[in-house]
């Protein structure tokens, strides 16, 4: 019996073509986007208008993820019960939900119910029933959310993460979906007048992929929603500004048995010349499992049981970040040895075998975002929301196989700026506060979770 010593080396990926599309717009100025899929079973919807977080007025911060989830609580015909009824007996799932860049109401359905579930998308998008007791619901459930992230050490080092990386007067500096001193005094009014302004079609997509006609889904488009009328502001342009320089900003929780870390600073925009090789150098640092941090604080030092990185790619700058949970006895040498991971990989050329199982392993995985139709609906989104290129799935693969060992060190060195790292811990202060300000790291402050 032959026994295998090593795995057999990686063949050439496979080819693979992301779908053809057809883009049309109705009179009203609503873009139609349509994916056939004859060989699926299923249909996904996904109706993406430029109301997000980053559409709405930073006094009123959180009214955009309230306004969306009020959507899928009935339409001016149906209340709550009755709109949930019409879903079970389409055999549909109905969600909307927003991030910075966008609000989106989605479904998928059987192709025979297609029609039927445009009607529904169309009514609560447009006539949404805004009920004040689904109001008060929703509102009470976000504030919790709030407070239960705030019990969690890992929410709470990303919450905070964000609320000391970036200027105050940037939006980027909380979460999307607003804080308590914002979400606290919103009002039923004020999610009328987001949905008023905002839920228009003049800046809006319909995302349709899956098994159906063309023609006749670009039919039933018009009759379900060439009606709709009306085009609102969009988003407002976000100019990010860092809080501060490098520093530790240690968020006391006593008690804890293990510290969250933070390790960052103000990254790209998705439309960002140098996207694919700061793909590349945040998946050799911390992207895949064998990266640079996992294999250093996991498997060598044993700190840990994950460290990541992730680059959060937004229209304006967003952070990108490495991320670990340790014990609280190795808070101090871990942070130590994430930065000088961070230092490695701007000062040294990645070795041509490390960046080649980085770069399989990313063209690898690539087709396997597109084994559903809601995977390839969600693909187009990004088509809508900045503008890239039709090409751009399909020349994806290539672009990273095009990125070099000194094209991974220049982006390095261009958007890891040492002296602009945030370091933020959670974690408790009496035990871990005079060895993370002994590592002379940079100063320090400790502040409260709050």
């Amino acid at each position: 019996m032959t026994v295998a010593t090593k795995p057999p080396a990686p063949t050439a990926p496979r080819p693979y073509h992301f779908p053809d599309f057809q883009r049309s717009m109705l009179d009203n100025g609503l873009t139609v986007w349509l994916v056939p899929l004859p060989d699926r079973e299923l249909v996904n919807v996904h109706l993406v208008i430029d109301a997000g977080a980053a559409a709405e007025d930073e006094r009123l911060a959180g009214v955009a993820a309230l306004t969306a989830q009020m959507l899928v609580t009935g339409t001016r015909t149906l209340d709550a019960a009755a709109f949930a009824e019409t879903t079970e007996r389409l055999g549909i799932e109905m969600s909307s939900e927003s991030s910075w860049d966008s609000a989106r109401a989605a479904f998928q359905a059987l192709p025979r119910f297609l029609e039927d579930g445009l009607g529904l998308l169309s009514d609560m998008v447009r006539d949404p029933r805004l009920d004040p007791g689904e109001f008060e619901r929703l509102k009470a459930e976000r504030l919790t959310d709030i407070l239960q992230a705030r019990a969690d050490p890992g929410r709470l080092a990303d919450e905070q993460f964000l609320h000391h990386l970036y200027d105050s007067g940037t939006p980027y500096h909380r979460l999307s979906a607003g804080t308590p001193e914002s979400v606290g005094p919103l009002t039923l009014d004020d999610v009328r007048a987001h949905h008023r302004t905002h839920f228009l079609p003049g800046h809006a997509n319909l995302i349709v992929a899956g098994a159906f006609d063309p023609d006749a889904v670009l039919d039933a488009a018009q009759r379900r929603l060439g009606d709709w009328d009306g085009s609102g502001p969009g988003h407002r342009e976000i100019e990010p500004r860092a809080a501060g320089g490098r520093r530790i900003v240690l968020v006391d929780r006593p008690g804890s048995v293990q510290s969250e870390l933070r390790v960052g600073l103000i990254g790209v925009t998705r439309l960002d010349p140098r996207f694919f090789p700061a793909t590349v150098m945040s998946a050799v640092l911390g992207g895949v499992f064998w990266s640079r941090l996992n294999v250093r604080l996991r498997e060598e030092l044993g700190y840990t049981y994950g460290a990541h990185t992730y680059l959060d790619l937004r229209r304006s700058p967003g952070p990108f970040a490495a991320r670990t949970a340790v014990q609280t006895e190795v808070t101090a040498p871990a942070l130590t040895e994430l930065l000088t991971q961070v230092d490695r990989i701007r000062a040294d050329d990645v070795p041509s075998k490390e960046l080649r199982e980085v770069k399989d392993y990313l063209i690898g995985v690539f087709p396997l975002r597109f084994e559903s139709t809601g995977g390839v609906a969600a693909a187009i989104e990004p088509l809508v929301n900045y503008g890239l290129p039709d090409d751009y799935w399909q020349t994806y693969r290539d672009h990273l196989e095009a990125i070099s060992e000194s094209d991974v060190k220049r982006v390095a060195n261009d958007l890891i700026v040492p002296d602009q790292l945030l370091c933020l811990v959670v974690g408790d202060a009496a035990k871990v506060g005079s060895e993370l300000e002994a590592t002379g790291v940079g100063p320090m402050e400790v502040v409260a979770p709050d």
